[in-house]
């Protein structure tokens, strides 16, 4: 995994790496292992060019799609309660 991408990831996950200072912000950015362009682009905080930068999709989308004349599954609650007891008495 690219160290840019760590870097990101990181302060997704570590809540005091994203309350970090402007200072601090940029001194990490200057320890990171990348090439110059991509610590610009995240100097700048220019996702547009990083995205670019690390070849990443320029959109991403989740959607799921359901026929229309396909028929409702009707909920039935009692379903599925015989099993557990018919579990105990064996």
């Amino acid at each position: 995994m690219s160290n840019v991408i760590q870097f990101l990831e990181s302060m997704g996950a570590n809540a005091a790496m994203a309350r970090m200072t402007a200072t601090d912000y940029e001194a990490a950015i200057e320890r990171l292992d990348a090439d110059a362009a991509s610590r610009q682009a995240l100097h700048i905080r220019d996702h547009a060019k990083l995205n670019g930068l690390l070849k990443g999709r320029p959109l991403m989308m989740f959607a799921i799609a359901s026929p229309e004349d396909s028929p409702q599954r009707e909920e039935n609650p009692s379903e599925g309660e015989g099993e557990g007891e018919q579990k105990e008495a064996e």
